[in-house]
C-alpha cells in the first residue's frame, strides 16, 4: 500500500518534469522520469543526460512551486559520477 508522502514524491517528480528546463543544459521539455526504485535520481535530461533527485514539500498552496527543494543522495550520487558510470 503507498503512503501518502509517495504519492506527494511522484506528484513533484512529474511536477518538476513537465515544468521546469534542464538545469544544466537549460532546455525546455527534455527532463524525463526514470523508473520508479532507479538508485539515487528520479529524473534524466534526455538531451544532455543530467541526472537530479527530486525532494517535495508539503505547502498550503499546491498552485505556487516552492522557491527551493532539498537535495539528496549526494553520497552515492558522486561515487557514480567518480566511477564514469552512467544511467
Amino acid at each position: 500500500m503507498r503512503t501518502s508522502r509517495q504519492d506527494l514524491g511522484d506528484w513533484g517528480e512529474e511536477r518538476v518534469a513537465k515544468s521546469c528546463s534542464c538545469p544544466n543544459c537549460k532546455r525546455n521539455n527534455t527532463l524525463k522520469l526514470l523508473p520508479p526504485n532507479f538508485k539515487c535520481a528520479d529524473i534524466i535530461c534526455d538531451f544532455c543526460g543530467y541526472l537530479t533527485q527530486v525532494k517535495t514539500s508539503k505547502v498550503s498552496d499546491i498552485s505556487r512551486l516552492p522557491k527551493s527543494l532539498l537535495g539528496g543522495a549526494w553520497a552515492p550520487q558522486r561515487e557514480r559520477m567518480e566511477s564514469g558510470r552512467s544511467p
